[in-house]
């Protein structure tokens, strides 16, 4: 299940009757998706809801939600259904893209707070500027590993329009997801400085199978003894030179 920001009143088309506590905004069949737009003022009653229309929602999950009722967001549940004449599912499916207007850059990380292991977070933000997290939220700092302007092509394209686009990639990781306080709301940063990790990888180089360290040190030491052996020679002619000498004088 998504969640999505609260809209403007204005702009939210009134739900029809969908039980006590829950507003159903939309339903739809998008191929193998079975798509709800829903609203609520209980939790309880959201979770009554799915349940009864097939959707999944643990109890834990149900009580997490209670900030989110309480700042009237709407919730986009979705479940794969096969059609009538299909009993399973097969083969890939096509991703799904859920755009909504909103006064704020927020991401929803409360429910990762029921997790129990470890989790991580890789975050890609586009925007006419560098962003960054608020906070850390309860986990490790974020950490930017790419950030610039990007011309997107094809299906990014589409998404984000033809001009230039700021795009911000944010790796975080929770080691005690207990430890969650909210979600992540971005800001724009000061400035918009570029960044690019950059990432060093360490290789073994071989010679015929042969590391080629060995190679070089067996060489060095192969010329070691080569210009030990050439100066002894060299001391022995010269001391073959002073005795024949020794020899003619006496």
């Amino acid at each position: 299940m998504a969640l999505r920001a609260q809209r403007d009143a204005a702009e939210a088309p009134p739900p029809s009757a969908g039980g006590p506590g829950v507003g159903v905004v939309g339903r739809e069949r998008l191929g193998p998706f079975d798509v709800a737009r829903l609203t609520a003022t209980d939790p309880g009653a959201l979770r009554n809801w799915l349940k009864t229309h097939g959707f999944h929602l643990p109890a834990p999950l149900a009580s997490a939600l209670r900030p989110y009722v309480a700042q009237r967001w709407e919730y986009v549940a979705i479940r794969l259904a096969p059609a009538e004449r299909q009993r399973t599912l097969s083969g890939t499916l096509d991703p799904l893209r859920l755009t909504f207007a909103s006064a704020r850059l927020v991401y929803p990380m409360r429910l990762s707070a029921l997790a129990t292991t470890p989790q991580s977070l890789g975050l890609y933000v586009l925007a006419p500027h560098r962003m960054e997290p608020r906070s850390t939220i309860g986990g490790s700092p974020p950490e930017v590993f790419f950030a610039g302007r990007i011309h997107p092509e094809g299906p990014l394209r589409a998404l984000t329009g033809s001009g230039p686009t700021f795009l911000t990639a944010i790796d975080q990781s929770f080691p005690q997801p207990h430890r969650i306080t909210g979600d992540h709301e971005l800001r724009r940063t000061t400035h918009d400085t570029p960044y690019r990790r950059v990432r060093y990888e360490y290789a073994l180089l071989k010679v015929a199978g042969v590391p080629a360290w060995l190679i070089t040190v067996a060489g060095t030491l192969l010329l070691l003894q080569t210009a030990s052996a050439a100066l002894a020679l060299t001391i022995a002619a010269r001391r073959r030179r002073r005795l024949a000498a020794t020899d003619t004088d006496g």
